[in-house]
């Protein structure tokens, strides 16, 4: 069964995607680089039984695909108020007519929703927060550049929006059917904590219930030892001090963070602090 958690971390792997010039070498990033519209994506949903349409622009197929790896088909097709026959993922405005049928789109930004522009492009809401007094989205694009009115560009990005982004057509919004209180949550890719705005922490220590916990950049909490340079969590440079967080597995305090006494015996580490998440 799939997540919402997954399915964005999923996508977020995506970024850096490249079209291909052929129908070869299409599961690489960077390899077969071209401007002829071939992707992986496509492939894997015409082998589905649905119209990838490759060799055509792929930003709305590659969302659809996304819900397909994490949920399977059907329930895809589900998410998205689409059948086998009725199915027209591959289109961004027949996509959004689609949702409108079903009473389901608007104005706001919400987390997993697929966005549709007026400029025929289609993206993902991976992530709402606000910064130095403004609100903004993440956006994660197939078939884009840095440019962001950019509908052909040929890449997988990920965008920083404006709240009320001008160009924005409708978003889309799915039932997940996801419980939505706060607190750990755990899927097929690990644990990670949701807070109570459906947002949740990435690439930072954080305190819960008086214990330190470290998330990667996908969001999921890391176990074992692991580096941490003030910034990146397992820095490629390999920079930063080492920690060793439990890695008992579904054990009650799995993740936590262990640290030495004075006499030099090693215990997890117990905060008195309150949650810092």
């Amino acid at each position: 069964m799939g997540s919402l958690k997954g399915l964005i971390s999923r996508g977020v792997e995506e970024e850096g995607y490249i079209e291909k010039a052929t129908n070869a070498q299409l599961d690489s990033k960077t390899a077969n680089k071209g401007s002829n519209n071939y992707t992986k994506y496509s492939r894997d949903v015409n082998a589905w039984g649905l119209m990838g349409c490759q060799g055509q622009p792929w930003c709305c197929t590659m969302q659809f695909a996304l819900e397909g790896y994490e949920y399977g088909k059907d329930v895809a097709l589900q998410h998205w108020n689409m059948t086998p026959s009725t199915y027209v993922g591959y289109n961004c405005f027949s996509t959004y007519n689609a949702f409108k049928k079903a009473g389901k789109v608007g104005m706001t930004p919400k987390l997993g929703a697929v966005v549709i522009f007026n400029f025929s492009h289609a993206g993902r809401v991976i992530q709402v927060y606000s910064k130095n007094g403004q609100k903004w989205w993440d956006c994660l694009e197939g078939n884009t550049s840095s440019n962001l009115s950019d509908r052909n560009g040929g890449q997988v990005k990920i965008k920083t929006r404006p709240w009320n982004d001008a160009t924005v057509k409708g978003f889309c919004y799915i039932n997940y059917d996801e419980d939505d209180r706060p607190g750990w949550v755990k899927d097929q890719h690990g644990y990670w904590y949701r807070r109570a705005d459906g947002s949740y922490p990435a690439n930072k220590w954080c305190i819960i219930n008086q214990h330190y916990y470290l998330f990667n950049r996908d969001g999921y909490m890391v176990t074992g030892w692991h580096r941490w340079d003030g910034k990146v969590c397992d820095s490629d440079d390999g920079s930063g001090d080492w920690y060793f967080l439990d890695n008992t597995k579904d054990g009650p305090l799995e993740g936590a963070c262990w640290h030495t006494k004075d006499n030099g015996a090693q215990e997890i580490w117990l905060i008195n602090q309150d949650n810092n998440i």
